[in-house]
């Protein structure tokens, strides 16, 4: 072909070249995407700053994790020792990658345990622990779960509850006539008060209708000269417990009160300290005594009397350890009786 007096030239390709091509153009595309995927996202710690009034146990009881895990997590020695502004990991860093098939992928809430989180997809923990390569049933508040789909043994069943708005664990018990601490063991629970509008509870195990529950009137008792409490329902003893009244100089008062405030934690302005699982039963003046766990420092977050329940220690109050004042403060009712002899 002749253009502005110079000859141009058409160029052909052989077909065996056009089908090299081709070839070698798919062959990139198939490859590429897999070898993208190959690597996990990163997921870095989580960190919490300590705040002015916190302790690690309530650090702990907010993120759903252990005082243990905590210390092991920063190399803490001593839980008491901790201060404002200090930087806690309060969940380690994780590889994230995408589930495999058949499989979904659930991201742990905060007072979300292995038991709960299996329940609530009808599988088994042993299930869970063997899709994510646990060897412990530990896990972390944002930590992402696979969720086996097919196979493996099936969950415990039973008659379950779907958590509606405005509901408590206490209010669902006492719908269902069981007690919280039922529940919370039958769903793995570790903390009584983080329950998820849509979460699914079991409310009665497999094989027929709600547990043995105790009857009658709740009654609380407290003798100081034994340092004890008892917990009762109608004529049935729940619990004995250690307890601590008031020190030499100070004074519990004896008689028959009732349980008037209840108060997740409750503030002694006098002596600057927090004081969990408040149950206010009379006033002394201007204060009110009741029960309470073991209080910290509402400055130093220093823990106040560990290791003394049993002996008089407090100023008129009645102090349990926490364990058993978490179940007290549960179970009891404004208006619940309680008698404190000498």
């Amino acid at each position: 072909m002749k253009h502005f007096g110079k000859t141009m030239k058409r160029t052909f390709y052989r077909p065996s070249i056009l089908i090299f091509l081709a070839f070698t153009m798919a062959l990139l595309f198939l490859v590429a995407p897999k070898a993208a995927a190959a690597a996990p996202a990163s997921v870095g710690p989580t960190v919490h700053r300590v705040q002015t009034g916190e302790t690690l146990n309530t650090i702990a009881a907010r993120y759903g994790t252990t005082i243990n895990d905590l210390m092991a997590l920063n190399r803490l020695r001593n839980p008491n020792l901790i201060y404002v502004g200090q930087r806690l990991v309060v969940s380690p860093a994780t590889a994230e990658e995408a589930p495999s098939s058949g499989a979904n992928v659930h991201v742990v809430r905060r007072g979300q345990t292995l038991t709960s989180i299996a329940a609530q997809y009808g599988v088994t923990s042993a299930a869970l622990k063997q899709a994510n390569n646990l060897r412990t049933d530990t896990i972390f508040v944002g930590q992402r779960l696979k969720i086996p789909t097919g196979g493996g043994s099936s969950a415990p069943t039973g008659t379950t509850h779907t958590v509606k708005r405005g509901e408590t664990l206490a209010s669902i018990a006492a719908a269902y006539g069981t007690t919280v601490d039922a529940l919370a063991k039958l769903n793995g629970l570790s903390n009584t008060g983080l329950i998820q509008v849509g979460q699914k509870l079991i409310v009665s195990a497999e094989g027929g209708g709600a547990q043995s529950v105790p009857r009658g009137a709740k009654k609380i008792v407290v003798d100081i000269s034994e340092q004890r409490c008892w917990r009762y329902q109608g004529e049935e003893l729940l619990n004995t417990w250690r307890c601590s009244t008031a020190r030499k100089g100070y004074g519990t008062r004896t008689g028959t009160f009732r349980v008037q405030s209840k108060l997740r934690k409750a503030y002694g302005s006098t002596w600057d300290i927090w004081m969990p699982y408040w149950l206010g039963i009379y006033w002394s003046g201007s204060t009110e005594n009741g029960f309470h766990g073991l209080p910290w420092n509402a400055t130093t977050g220093a823990r106040t009397w560990a290791g003394l329940v049993g002996t008089p220690i407090t100023y008129g109050c009645v102090m349990l350890n926490d364990a058993p004042m978490k179940t007290l403060w549960n179970w009891a009712d404004i208006g619940t009786k309680v008698v404190i002899k000498s």
